[in-house]
């Protein structure tokens, strides 16, 4: 099962190296106490999981919410290439070109494609 899922992740990043991406955030705007543009991106995944991510300082952090409701809070990560966001419990998110991967627990990957809205 290793060797599937580490082959499956070397196939993903190997693809990720040699597409061409355009790097657009679709942007919602949110009504609130301020007037700051909120980044909003919403994915999908495995057996119904469904993810939004948003930002108000373009992913430096950011808030990812899953379809139950939970909450995590993540900050800029460095990456290769992409954006990716973590937290100090294993919880990440890494995205480029409308695909990444989620993780809620440390090495436990998750693929995700983007929807958009």
């Amino acid at each position: 099962m290793k060797y599937i899922l580490g082959i499956a992740l070397l196939g993903f990043a190997l693809s990720a190296c040699t597409t061409n991406h355009s790097k657009d955030v679709s942007q919602e705007k949110v009504v609130s106490g301020t007037s700051s543009n909120i980044q909003v991106i919403h994915f999908t995944g495995p057996m119904d999981l469904t993810i939004k991510l948003q930002s108000a300082d373009n992913f430096e952090t950011a808030q990812m919410t899953d379809n139950s409701g939970k909450i995590y809070h993540l900050k800029r990560a460095v990456s290769g290439s992409g954006v990716r966001l973590a937290n100090d419990d294993g919880v990440s998110i890494h995205f480029k070109g409308g695909e990444g991967i989620v993780e809620f627990m440390k090495d436990k990957p998750i693929s995700i494609t983007e929807v958009k809205k």
